[in-house]
C-alpha cells in the first residue's frame, strides 16, 4: 500500500488512531527509515464520496499549512480490492485540540496564564486556517460530490430550516423520540428566529461539515494548526463550521467555568478569522447557533440513535433556547 507512494520499508509498525465505524486510521512508522505517515483506509466503495472530496480539497490547498500535506491517494487497495479507497498523507508533530482541553481549558488551572496564552495562539491560528478554507466558494449552498460540485442544493435559509424542522419534529414527536412538548416549543422558537440566517442568503463557501476539537490539529513546531478530516465538506456558510465548533466545545467542556473559557476561545478565534479576511455578520454568533440546528436535526432524523444519543441531542435543543434569551 505505500509502494505506490514511492516508499519501500523492509518493516512498519502500525499504531492505532482515533477512528469510526466508516474509516480506520493509523499511524505508521516505517522501518529502518522511522518515517512516520497517517494511513486512512475508507471501509468501502460506498465512502468513495467522501475518500474523493478529501482528496481534492487537499489538492485545492496545496501547500496551505492549514491541511497535511497529502502524498498518495487511490481507489485500489492492493490488499482489499476496489472495495477500501485509502489515502498516505503525511504526518504531523503534535496534538488535537480536543487531547489538549483537560489542561487547557480547566476552570481554576494553577497554570493559568501559560494556558491562556497557548488557548490564544492556538485561537488565531485556528481562525486564520478557516479563513483560508472559506475563501473557496461555490454558486450555491448543498451537499460536494467528489468532484466538489454541489451535487443536491440545500440552502441554510430561514425558510428551509423552518421547513426542516417541522418535517423532522412532528414525526419525531409523534414516536415520543423527542417529546411533543420540547418539538413544539422548538418548533416555535424556530418559526419566530429562523429569519436571522438570510442575513447571509446566496453565500457558499467550502465549510469542513464537522469541525471540532478532534478534527483540528496543533502543531508543536510552529504553534499553527491543520484541519483534518474533510470526507463530510460542504458548500454552506462560515456559520457552519462555527456553529459546529461551538457545540462540541460546549459538550467537551461541560462546567460553567469552563464553558465560559470555551465562549471566549470561539470569540478570540472569530476575531482571528476576521483579521484574516473572512467575512463574519455582527450576530455571527445567533447565525452559527441557528445554522447548527441544521446539523441537529439531521442528527435527529438519522435512524439507531441510541438513549444516550437521544437525551444528548434534546439537552442541545433546551441549551440552545435557554442561551439565547441571554443573547
Amino acid at each position: 500500500m505505500l509502494a505506490p507512494a514511492g516508499i519501500l520499508p523492509e518493516d512498519v509498525q502500525f499504531t492505532n488512531l482515533p477512528s469510526n465505524r466508516h474509516r480506520h486510521v493509523y499511524l505508521v512508522e516505517t522501518m529502518p527509515q522511522k518515517q512516520k505517515l497517517v494511513l486512512k483506509l475508507f471501509n468501502d466503495d460506498k465512502e468513495v464520496c467522501g475518500f474523493e472530496k478529501e482528496v481534492r480539497i487537499h489538492q485545492l490547498l496545496t501547500g496551505n499549512a492549514a491541511i497535511p500535506k497529502l502524498l498518495y491517494a487511490s481507489q485500489e487497495n492492493p490488499l482489499l480490492g476496489s472495495r477500501s479507497p485509502y489515502t498516505v498523507r503525511a504526518f504531523i508533530e503534535g496534538k488535537t485540540l480536543q487531547e489538549t482541553l483537560p489542561e487547557l481549558f480547566q476552570a481554576n488551572n494553577t497554570q493559568e496564564f501559560k494556558a491562556q496564552e497557548y488557548r490564544e495562539k492556538t485561537a488565531a491560528a485556528l481562525g486564520s486556517a478557516l479563513a483560508s478554507l472559506h475563501r473557496i466558494g461555490f454558486n450555491n449552498q448543498g451537499y460536494l460530490d467528489g468532484e466538489l460540485k454541489v451535487g443536491r442544493v440545500a440552502p441554510l435559509n430561514g425558510k428551509e430550516l423552518e421547513t426542516y424542522a417541522e418535517a423532522v419534529l412532528l414525526a419525531k414527536a409523534k414516536d415520543n423520540a423527542l417529546g411533543k412538548d420540547l418539538a413544539l416549543r422548538l418548533l416555535a422558537f424556530i418559526e419566530q428566529e429562523a429569519d436571522l440566517l438570510d442575513a447571509v442568503k446566496g453565500f457558499s463557501c467550502l465549510c469542513h461539515g464537522k469541525l471540532g476539537p478532534a478534527a483540528i490539529l496543533i502543531r508543536e513546531d510552529e504553534k499553527q494548526v491543520s484541519l483534518l478530516d474533510f470526507d463530510e465538506a460542504f458548500a454552506g456558510t462560515p456559520y457552519l463550521d462555527f456553529g459546529s465548533l461551538r457545540r462540541e466545545l460546549r459538550e467537551l467542556c461541560p462546567s460553567e467555568g469552563e464553558e465560559e473559557i470555551a465562549g471566549q476561545f470561539l470569540q478570540n478565534t472569530a476575531a482571528s478569522y476576521k483579521k484574516a479576511g473572512g467575512k463574519l455578520d455582527q450576530d455571527w454568533y445567533r447565525i452559527s447557533i441557528l445554522s447548527d440546528l441544521f446539523t441537529l436535526l439531521g442528527k435527529l432524523d438519522s435512524r439507531g440513535n441510541s438513549e444516550a444519543e437521544l437525551t444528548i441531542i434534546k439537552l442541545r435543543f433546551s441549551e440552545i433556547m435557554t442561551e439565547w434569551l441571554f443573547l
